[in-house]
């Protein structure tokens, strides 16, 4: 066996066929969506929120996507708790994965998992050790990953895996491969779950199924959390790491979290573009201008939008924001709640009129 490079074990099931196939036909689709500049930074920021919610709530945070998207529009700075730190971390390090993905020159290695390991333990326990790897035995469950000693070798071979990619490995697997490995290494004493499932992402961000950056297997995981992707880690790599493991029942696990997020983000994206341009129609009809249409549009899309947004989205300005957000309210299109500093403007889909409703149901 070549020790200095890993070398993968598994099988191409009919079922890993079959979610690959289905994958694959997701990702064409997505691929031709076409999204104007703003609402690619919308659906960025969804994923952002969406994204660092699941992946730390598999670990045992407790903020949900709506918490964290306050969170995100707060900026908040001082005094945060241990779940809006790790919830803060893991935007920067996905926001980091974004970045690594258009930079094709720079390697995947070991050097960027360990950055990737500091910017989702920045700020936490130095005990924990961000972007070095442990210092003696870790357990997980009832899950022996390798000695210590072991680790700097194990991880060199992964390392020479990532960087060579010579097609033979379909790159949804390899993604998928990507994220079994460093569970089962478990090179760090923590964080090892959130820079696999962030490493998986790069790897697939790095290949032709870029899914434009949209995709969120997060999602998915921690839906299935103690269901299915826990048991899916434990069955594969059983109670002690050992080269040459079977990786076949993972991927199967893998490859439909890709083929439900995958499908899942297809479907949305059309569904968008043609609410879209019925709700343009609509607007229209009523004989708004752009700019309210926009405004509109991405309260329809938020369920909500504050005065501050609508200034960042329509570019008006403080006075102009005031006086349309007044008059689509007056038109019913919008809802006011709570005090004038912090006022937000709940989207309105009544006003839409029950043709529209029939149509979305």
């Amino acid at each position: 066996m070549n020790e200095n490079i890993l070398l993968p074990n598994y099988a191409r099931t009919a079922a890993i066929d079959a979610n690959l196939e289905r994958t694959e036909r997701a990702a064409w689709t997505i691929e031709r969506v076409s999204l104007p500049a703003k609402q690619f930074v919308w659906f960025q920021r969804d994923v952002s929120v969406r994204r660092a919610a699941a992946t730390t709530a598999i670990e045992g945070a407790h903020l949900n996507e709506a918490q964290v998207r306050e969170l995100f529009d707060a900026h908040k700075q001082a005094k945060l708790t241990d779940d809006e730190l790790v919830n803060i971390n893991a935007a920067s390090a996905y926001e980091f994965v974004d970045f690594l993905s258009d930079q094709e020159e720079v390697a995947l290695d070991e050097l960027a998992i360990w950055e990737l390991h500091r910017k989702f333990l920045a700020g936490t326990n130095d005990l924990h050790t961000p972007g070095y790897y442990r210092k003696g035995q870790n357990l997980v469950g009832i899950y022996t990953p390798p000695d210590q000693g072991d680790v700097p070798e194990l991880m060199r071979a992964f390392a020479n895996w990532l960087r060579t990619d010579n097609g033979e490995i379909n790159p949804l697997l390899r993604a998928g491969i990507a994220h079994l490995e460093l569970v089962a290494v478990h090179p760090f004493w923590d964080g090892n779950g959130r820079v696999s499932r962030a490493l998986a992402t790069l790897v697939l961000q790095r290949s032709r199924f870029r899914f434009k950056n949209l995709l969120s297997l997060e999602r998915y995981m921690y839906a299935v959390r103690d269901e299915s992707y826990i048991p899916a880690i434990e069955r594969t790599l059983g109670e002690r790491y050992a080269r040459g493991y079977d990786a076949t029942p993972w991927l199967e696990f893998f490859t439909t979290a890709l083929r439900v997020e995958a499908e899942r983000l297809a479907d949305e994206l059309v569904e968008w573009n043609q609410a879209v341009v019925r709700l343009q129609e609509k607007f229209d009809a009523m004989r708004l201008n752009r700019r309210k249409s926009e405004g509109l549009i991405y309260a329809f899309r938020s369920g909500r939008i504050s005065r501050p947004g609508y200034i960042e989205v329509t570019g008006a300005t403080p006075g102009t924001a005031s006086r349309d957000l007044a008059e689509l309210s007056e038109l019913g299109l919008l809802i006011p709640q709570g005090e004038t500093k912090g006022r937000v403007y709940t989207f309105n889909r009544d006003a839409l009129g029950p043709d529209w409703l029939e149509r979305q149901s």
